[in-house]
């Protein structure tokens, strides 16, 4: 069994035993030495820090952490926290008992946002989430200590987690936030300022429309206090919606897009050096961004409009964001020797719908890369009942695509095949496996491979597979 921790070790070690059970109705099983302090919590090994707390779950329990596997945590815990009394009766650690540890979390969370005295912003939409809340946490860096969302925790549990897990001085926090339960996110964050990326069909449920994502969506909201900062894509599908949700709420609104009408504008992109033209509140910047694609640089604005918005210069934060790089599924830009062939693989493919999955096809078309263009494509989940509408727009999209091969992998593909153009080479694959066997038998130099499905269809296991041949 893991040994405790050293109490003096961590300088972010907020929480005390007093803290504890002011968030958390519960009793010590097994008390704390005189002076015990803790940095967070965890409830997911890979995920955890030195100093975090653990939540043990019980057989019946969903989440946290089994007792079994304690001992291979790569840091020792600063307690157990249990809602079986009988499930670390023999532990040398600190054990606090809860009645739910789940429902614990959730308190843990909403106590230290009582804590926070700093900008709390959430980020929602249908696409771009991720990206926009780690090109905040880069750019606000300017100003300050700043905390963002780990692991993609974007539903309460993992809001919660990572809101309990920060620092209490935080002077900047950005919160990644999905649609669902979004009125218990919204409630327990608080934002002062709110992102709108945009509204796509993704997660749409049988006769559930776009109308009903944003209104979910626009939940965020609730939270939020009259004359907090509500920051929105105006080029966004359903715009009147969130817009009517956030002057409701009585929030003072930014907007960001390519019209003339945006507060602030993405006025021009190179594709090919990757140049921002972009206009904030009237105030023109010129900037290179490392990651590729337009949706790339708007994102940008939408992370200056923050920044202008809260009263910093948006030019102080132009150096550390051009160093962005994108993320890991979400656009990143590999290097590989495969099988002695030099590629360039774009990972797109944490995750899709249907607007993500056109700026995929546009960024890979207007590549200037020299060598052959290269799309693997998934299937598109949770689409509602328009989705034949949204692949055949892909379709379209691919028609118009100076892209030169095809990998379409699931059998939905095959019911759209007539609708390629003839001039476009398209391979159908029924599984991510027959891509491996395929592709290496045509694979060439300077391929220039971009990934991108639904999280489902596994196509991001491939990304795997191509970095572990290149490591050989």
């Amino acid at each position: 069994m893991a040994k405790p921790h050293d109490q003096g070790m961590f300088e972010n070690a907020w929480w005390t035993s007093e803290a504890l059970m002011q968030a958390v109705p519960g009793r010590w099983l097994n008390p704390p030495n005189k002076g015990w302090r803790a940095t967070g919590i965890s409830i997911f090994a890979p995920a955890m820090q030195p100093g975090n707390m653990v939540c043990i779950r019980a057989e019946h329990e969903s989440g946290g952490i089994s007792i079994d596997k304690l001992a291979a945590l790569p840091y020792p815990p600063a307690a157990l926290i249990v809602s079986d009394e009988g499930i670390a009766n023999d532990s040398a650690l600190p054990v606090y008992l809860v009645d739910n540890w789940n429902e614990a979390l959730l308190s843990m969370g909403a106590y230290v946002r009582a804590k926070l005295r700093g900008n709390i912003i959430g980020v929602t939409g249908s696409a771009g989430k991720t990206t926009c809340v780690a090109m905040l946490v880069c750019a606000l860096a300017e100003w300050g200590p700043v905390c963002g969302s780990e692991a993609n925790a974007n539903l309460p549990r993992g809001v919660a987690w990572n809101i309990a897990s920060m620092p209490w001085d935080t002077p900047h926090v950005v919160l990644e936030m999905a649609i669902g339960r979004m009125n218990i996110s919204s409630q327990m964050v608080r934002p002062t300022v709110a992102v709108f990326t945009n509204i796509q069909a993704v997660h749409l449920k049988e006769n559930q429309s776009l109308h009903d994502i944003a209104r979910t969506k626009a939940m965020i909201f609730l939270g939020m206090e009259a004359g907090n900062l509500a920051v929105l894509n105006r080029e966004m599908q359903e715009w009147d919606c969130i817009y009517s949700a956030a002057i409701k709420q009585g929030l003072r609104i930014v907007t960001y897009g390519e019209g003339e009408s945006c507060d602030c504008r993405l006025l021009a992109y190179d594709v090919v050096t990757r140049r921002v033209t972009a206009e904030v509140f009237g105030h023109r910047l010129h900037y290179t961004l490392q990651a590729d694609g337009v949706h790339m640089a708007l994102n940008s604005v939408a992370t200056l409009a923050v920044i202008a918005s809260l009263g910093y210069p948006p030019e102080a934060a132009l150096p550390r964001l051009t160093r962005f790089q994108a993320l890991p599924g979400r656009g990143e830009v590999n290097s590989l020797t495969v099988a002695a062939h030099p590629l360039t693989v774009i990972d797109d493919a944490y995750n899709a719908n249907p607007g993500s999955m056109l700026a995929a096809v546009a960024q890979l078309s207007e590549s200037t890369h020299s060598g052959r263009k290269v799309l693997v494509l998934g299937e598109m989940a949770e689409l509602g009942d328009a989705f034949e509408h949204y692949y055949l727009s892909l379709i379209d999209s691919i028609n118009r695509s100076r892209i030169d091969h095809i990998y379409l992998i699931g059998p939905t593909y095959r019911n759209y095949a007539h609708a390629f153009s003839t001039d476009k080479q398209f391979r159908l694959l029924d599984d991510v496996d027959a891509f491996r066997v395929g592709y290496l038998k045509q694979i060439q130099d300077n391929d220039v491979v971009l990934f991108k499905g639904s999280n489902a269809t596994r196509v991001w296991t491939l990304v795997n597979w191509l970095k572990r041949l290149a490591s050989r």
